[in-house]
């Protein structure tokens, strides 16, 4: 049986065999649809015709009555505010299900929706019509479009194609079009299989006549898998595909979630059917436990089901999604929980058919009305999604089912009724404005009016409150007034964490706050059992019952079980309360401004590493409850840097130098680390057209260095930089993508600071006007999509555009010289978002890989768009940084999935072609190279230790690159004899070699200039002040010592307190350097640190370290109990370093003394509380 061939076309539109240009509107992205269906317009001619009917429409006459239409009528139906043309499809009562013509939708409406409309309206064909690619069908054995496949599906709609009209089914409406690109590309990247148009016809014919209910004697054949052509004649065996039971619209269900991957992927168990589960995946888990089956994993089963065995050793019904045959891993997804996780291939076998019978109840849902705005979703709103829901019982109400984006639409209640998405949609504004209040990145007020009545409206719509009405959820408490610099206050510290961190409430708003607290009080006096808040959110602002008993205005910070983190808005403390101890904050007590201020006390910096709690009580005691003059001196990122004056102490009045008098800190401010050079080019231009210059004078092209200029006017606007310690291993994502050699980054952590900016951007910039600047740092709207964005001015031209460069993500546009606007001093704050890397060479680190061909750069591409589309967040590890002729600056650095390294992928392709220099501009290292020395957590080392600055900041050398290390000495020791014969420059970069006080010569690193040259040695890990005759500059012929990769290892040790004492520390230095240790890795920092454990023998420092600690905080009442106990009085209050110890025996044998002198004491303390008691 054939299908019967048509000859005739569709009047009005493109006949067979002709060749048209399509816009397609939207494709069909469900996976079990194997025709690849689209709706697109093939006649961009009528397009006035189309705009002319959709005018025409807008204004029914005849509305709909009550039960008026029948499947079949043509009518009018109604979305938000547009009316569209359509077909009634089903009607249920008042309820209709229409097809929208011109757009090629279903929907589903009411009456009062609906109206009839001229016949005359329904004359011009559809603006789109239904259409099948030809020519594809699926290469999985289960008829399935792999998840790669529609992705890649999903990006067509909206583009315009080249397309041949194969042939078209006038009975269907259906047109069979021919896209060569399209189909080229799903056959070369392994998503389709090829079929001749005859019997690719003939499968679209019965497909449609099966669909209506029609016989289809092909009804248990599949696309075939093999190299041989599809043969309707040939029956093939039907694999077995897994049962979804359909929810109807509207359904209401108790269900299980069981993973929750981001609020438009949960997973949702229907719980009555979780026990019948956990018994199915104990039968699976005994057939395969107790059998030994063999099966193939090969890319032509992705999408098939399968059963694998996963971490906990269980086996469970699955789908397989992905296999990585380098590593012999593959991705699954367990079907009935939702989970998915790499296992090896041997753990993956055919599924048996009887565990086919139970269908899969567990639905991919997205919750209903929450989206993210196209910048994604942090880690935090995830963290707090799982809190609300992750294994939890809630009812669910399926409310539609997406078939495009093959999900199920709900809404989650919790126990006490809780709308779960309404509370998760408060959570995210709340955390937005919590961002913009205490973050100190997006704009609160601007110094700057409007330029006009648009732009002043647009700014005071941003101020409406958000939130739910009567639970306090998202209500915004504003901010009190910034403190200008160099002004003068007088204020309370109520708040002391350390002398660099405490808050401060001025006395602007002293009679009002009296007032509040006292309303709070009155309001709160008989509330037990009133206004509480059942599901707390982060962010929530709510007032509090303090350990006083009074209630207080607040923040929630972290929700448990059972107990809830709060700050205290205007006090600066934060305390850990009961659930039950919160209420929801009425909005007359939300109009007086957040009193706390954060502050930093100026001119002073910690004796040791951190502030001693002996330096805290001190400071605590000289600034609390007293009124004190707050001088403002800056204002970093939170908080402000202030000078605190006692006007009426009879001692010092100015705090910072009490501190330094009294021991209890140094003068100067906390060693902050050198920030690199970054790509920001130089303040001098854009310039501008003054009165009398001609354009060409104006405008004549120069290329501008893209660096610092360290004496440039601190005034002009410029752009704070990101600046990574080398070994970094950041969570980014890929902003712009131009080859592997320069590629730009956006950290992972900073998305909601940054969608923050860019929303106040669009505000304060809306319809402002253009005004002559001379600063290079500006804001600039986007040629293509008319936004506004953060910029640097990198070239001018003659005429009047300039090139200019996007600083939040890297990428390069020519835009005119007037839409430039003048940047606002507050859209500073925020550090440019997008760092330039490049691919790191293991072969060559101090160069450059190669010069990347099409398919290398594809290759490239295809990792970073296969990890942004499967949400796998990349981890980018700086490894150098190179700047190349026109300072431009570089990151080195390797991009990693849990799988695989893309430097790795792309040095097989530098294996299999031949290398080529890099073309264009040398690059030359700015640092030395990183590596990880292939260092794993979970493994032991043999280490010694050459630097100590504290137990927890130490460096040392692995024993196992003794033989690096030396050969490195000996290469540097015969380049610095042949050095200092030579004539040399007299400007050094931040590299060098440097002499150490055993007058041998070492790879450094230039920290400090001024007052005096500090020397970082990097394959040590010491800091020395160093003479300037003792330095050498490194010539470029120094690769092969440059690419020779750090070997001090920056380390700290694990689960010691952080506070232990300068004697503690000193001890720990003193005994630990040049010594051999074994060092269990245990964790690794986002800077590069290991956090371990050393092992001395058989000795754990860390535990001998910890003992200590505690030791030393009882050391008063230590001395005391033993005088008690042995009636001695000759004991001294002496450190422990300091006691008498034989020095022959050893570091072991001193962190036994330690550990038994804890002991005796613990047990004196037992002794003098019975004497105390007698």
């Amino acid at each position: 049986m054939t299908s019967p061939t048509i000859k005739i076309s569709i009047p009005g539109l493109p006949p067979p065999g002709s060749h048209i240009t399509v816009l397609i509107t939207r494709i069909n992205l469900n996976p079990t649809c194997v025709l690849v269906e689209l709706w697109g317009n093939l006649s961009q001619e009528r397009k006035a015709d189309h705009q002319y009917l959709q005018q025409s429409i807008q204004s029914p006459q005849n509305l709909f009555c009550e039960f008026e239409g029948n499947p079949g009528d043509q009518c009018l139906v109604q979305v938000d505010t547009t009316w569209y043309r359509s077909r009634i499809v089903s009607r249920n009562g008042s309820n209709y299900r229409v097809f929208l013509i011109d757009k090629g939708w279903m929907l589903g409406t009411t009456t009062s929706m609906l109206a009839w409309s001229e016949k005359e309206h329904f004359k011009l064909p559809p603006e789109v019509e239904f259409c099948v690619l030809s020519n594809v069908l699926p290469l999985s054995t289960e008829n399935r479009w792999s998840a790669m496949a529609l992705e890649f599906l999903k990006t067509l709609s909206g583009r315009s194609m080249n397309a041949f009209v194969q042939d078209v089914l006038v009975p269907d409406r259906t047109f069979l079009l021919h896209i060569p690109c399209i189909e080229k590309q799903m056959h070369e990247m392994g998503f389709s299989r090829k079929l001749s148009p005859e019997k690719f016809k003939d499968y679209v014919y019965k497909s449609l006549h099966y669909d209506r209910g029609e016989t289809m004697f092909t009804e248990h054949w599949t696309v075939p898998t093999g190299n041989k052509p599809l043969d309707m004649r040939e029956p093939i065996e039907k694999r077995q595909t897994f049962m979804y039971p359909e929810l109807p619209k509207g359904t209401v269900e108790t269900v299980i979630i069981t993973e929750v991957t981001n609020p438009l992927r949960v997973f949702c168990q229907l719980k009555v059917f979780s026990q019948e589960l956990k018994k199915l995946t104990e039968q699976i888990t005994q057939h395969y436990d107790c059998r030994a089956i063999s099966g193939f994993v090969g890319p032509l089963m992705l999408g098939s089901p399968c059963a694998a065995r996963g971490s906990d050793g269980r086996w469970c019904r699955s789908v397989l999604q992905r296999v990585v045959p380098t590593n012999s891993v593959v991705e699954v997804l367990n079907v009935d929980y939702g989970k998915k996780q790499f296992v090896h291939m041997d753990n993956v076998k055919p599924l048996a058919s009887e565990f086919f019978r139970m269908p899969v109840v567990t639905y991919v849902t997205s919750l209903h009305g929450i989206i993210d705005n196209g910048v994604g979703w942090t880690a935090n709103q995830i963290s707090y999604l799982k809190s609300l829901l992750l294994y939890k019982t809630v009812i669910a109400k399926f409310e539609y089912q997406s078939l495009s984006e093959g999900v199920h639409y709900v809404t989650l209640y919790c126990d006490e009724n809780q709308n779960i998405n309404a509370m998760f949609d408060s959570y995210e504004r709340s955390q937005l404005e919590c961002e913009k209040s205490c973050g100190g990145y997006a704009i609160c007020s601007y110094s700057s009016k409007p330029k006009n009545e648009a732009q002043r409206e647009s700014q005071t719509s941003t101020k409406a409150v958000d939130g739910t009405k009567g639970k306090g959820i998202g209500g915004r408490l504003p901010v009190d007034d910034d403190l200008p610099l160099n002004s003068s206050v007088v204020a309370v510290v109520y708040h002391v964490s350390t002398p660099s961190e405490f808050w401060i409430q001025t006395q602007k708003y002293a009679i009002d706050f009296g007032l509040l607290l006292g309303g709070i009080s009155e309001y709160y006096r008989n509330s037990e059992n009133q206004d509480i808040v059942r599901c707390p959110a982060v962010g929530l602002y709510c007032a509090a019952k303090a350990p006083d008993g009074v209630f207080y205005r607040s923040i929630v910070s972290e929700v448990s079980e059972t107990k809830i983190k709060v700050f205290y808005v205007d006090y600066g403390n934060t305390e850990v309360i009961e659930r039950s101890s919160i209420r929801a904050l009425p909005e007359m007590f939300k109009t007086l401004p957040r009193l706390a201020l954060k502050c930093k006390l100026a001119g002073v910096k910690p004796k040791n590493d951190s502030w001693s709690v002996k330096d805290i009580e001190f400071f605590s005691r000289s600034v609390m409850d007293k009124l004190l003059t707050v001088q403002v001196i800056s204002k970093c990122e939170d908080c402000y840097v202030v000078r605190l004056i006692d006007s009426i102490a009879r001692r010092e009045s100015d705090v910072s130098r009490l501190m330094c008098s009294s021991g209890f800190a140094e003068t100067g401010q906390q060693q902050i680390e050198l920030k690199c050079k970054v790509a920001i080019p130089n303040p001098k231009i854009p310039v501008v057209l003054n009165p009398g210059t001609t354009s060409h004078e104006a405008y004549e092209s120069s290329n501008i260095s893209i660096s610092v200029n360290p004496k440039m006017n601190e005034s002009r606007p410029i752009f704070q930089e990101h600046m990574f310690p080398l070994g970094s291993a950041l969570d980014v994502n890929v902003s712009y993508l131009q080859s592997p050699n320069s590629f730009w980054c956006q950290l992972v952590q900073s998305a909601g600071h940054l969608k923050l900016l860019m929303q106040d951007m669009q505000t304060f910039y809306a319809g402002s006007q253009y005004q002559p600047f001379v600063e290079t740092a500006c804001v600039a709207c986007h040629p293509d999509n008319g936004m506004w964005y953060r910029a640097i001015v990198i070239k001018k031209h003659v005429t009047a555009f300039v090139d200019v460069l996007f600083v939040d993500y890297g990428q390069m546009e020519t835009v005119s010289l007037y839409d430039l606007r003048r940047i606002s001093q507050p859209f500073l704050n925020l550090k440019g978002q997008a760092f330039r890397c490049s691919l790191y060479n293991p072969f060559e680190p101090t160069s450059l890989m190669k010069d990347w061909d099409k398919r290398a750069i594809a290759q490239f591409q295809d990792f970073v768009e296969t990890a942004a589309s499967s949400h796998i967040i990349l981890k980018c590890t700086i490894y150098s940084i190179m700047y190349n002729e026109q300072k431009g600056v570089f990151n080195i650095v390797d991009l990693q999935t849990p799988f695989e390294s893309v430097c790795t992928r792309m040095v097989q392709l530098v294996n299999n072609a031949p290398a080529k220099e890099v073309s264009g501009s040398s690059f030359r290292l700015d640092t030395y190279c990183y590596s990880s020395h292939n260092i794993k957590r979970g493994t032991e080392e043999l280490i010694t230790v050459t630097s100590v600055h504290g137990i927890n900041h130490f460096y040392c050398q692995l024993d196992r690159n003794t033989d690096v290390l030396e050969d490195l000495t000996l290469k540097l020791h015969s380049m610095c004899d042949t050095l200092k014969n030579a004539k040399l420059p007299t400007t050094f970069g931040a590299l060098c070699f440097a002499k150490y006080t055993d007058d041998l010569w070492y790879r450094g690193q230039i920290k400090a200039t001024q007052p005096s040259i500090l020397v970082h040695f990097v394959d040590y890990g010491n800091t020395i002040e160093v003479d300037k005759t003792d330095l050498l500059p490194i010539p470029k012929e120094a690769s092969d010592i440059m690419s020779v990769p750090v070997q001090a290892v920056e380390c700290g040790l694990i689960d010691v307190p952080a506070n232990v004492s300068s004697e503690g520390n000193d001890w720990f230095k003193t005994n630990a350097t040049n010594q051999s240790f074994r060092a269990l890795v245990v964790a690794k920092e986002q800077s590069g640190k290991l956090l371990v454990e050393l092992y001395y023998r058989k000795t754990q420092v860390n535990l001998k370290i910890k003992n200590m600690h505690l030791l030393e905080d009882k050391t008063p009442n230590i001395y005391q109990l033993l005088i008690l106990q042995n009636g001695e009085k000759d004991l001294k209050d002496a450190p422990i370093k300091e006691r008498p110890s034989n020095p022959d025996d050893g570091l072991e044998a001193q962190l036994t003394s330690v550990s038994h002198l804890f002991l005796v004491v613990k047990d004196c303390s037992h002794r003098a509380a019975f004497q105390a008691e007698q």
